[in-house]
């Protein structure tokens, strides 16, 4: 399918939506390159220099007129919040427990005290999960103290904003010995 060449373009095959088809061997830079007029062939001049005189006989539009214009378009289309994430699928992205705390072996106030410092210190160093062994009560005349004490400090905590969720390690209060806590760290993201 030899064609006669369109224009200036001096290719000799073009496909059906006539654009040129190139082989190998062939010079692409020649195939683009537009011919200048002769410096003899004053009558006409080039056709940029036509494009360009019609550029500046363009009206000039005054620039705060189309700022305003662009500002009065982009108030105009509100940008849409992203959905918030449920609680539980931000915690299944914390990581296991980064640190633990066993207060074995402690009274009421005692653990009170020190689970507090523990998830404050925790959290200034940037954890994320942290577990709290409390133990089931299996030594105590009384039954189980602790995990009352701790899971109270962990509501509290939570009402603070320093912890965004807290769970017991086998889902079932009586039957886990520790807690985990899930502290706040990024502000923005967690509700």
């Amino acid at each position: 399918m030899n064609m006669k060449s369109k224009g200036s373009y001096p290719l000799k095959k073009r496909n059906k939506h006539d654009l040129p088809v190139f082989h190998s061997d062939e010079d692409f830079l020649k195939a683009f390159e537009k011919k200048l007029p002769d410096k003899n062939d004053e009558k006409k001049p080039a056709k940029w220099l036509e494009n360009k005189n019609e550029i500046e006989n363009e009206p000039e539009e005054d620039f705060k007129t189309l700022l305003e214009e662009s500002f009065q378009k982009s108030r105009a289309k509100p940008l849409k919040k992203a959905p918030a994430v449920p609680l539980e699928k931000r915690l299944k992205r914390y990581p296991p427990p980064e640190a633990f705390l066993d207060l074995h072996g402690y009274n009421a106030i005692g653990a009170e005290v020190r689970a507090r410092s523990f998830i404050h210190s925790c959290k200034l160093q940037g954890f994320f999960t942290i577990r709290i062994i409390v133990g089931k009560g299996r030594h105590s005349d009384e039954g189980a103290v602790l995990p009352d004490v701790v899971e109270d400090v962990a509501k509290e905590m939570k009402k603070q904003g320093i912890v965004i969720g807290f769970d017991w390690e086998n889902k079932i209060k009586s039957k886990s010995g520790a807690l985990i806590i899930y502290l706040k760290q990024f502000e923005r993201f967690d509700g």
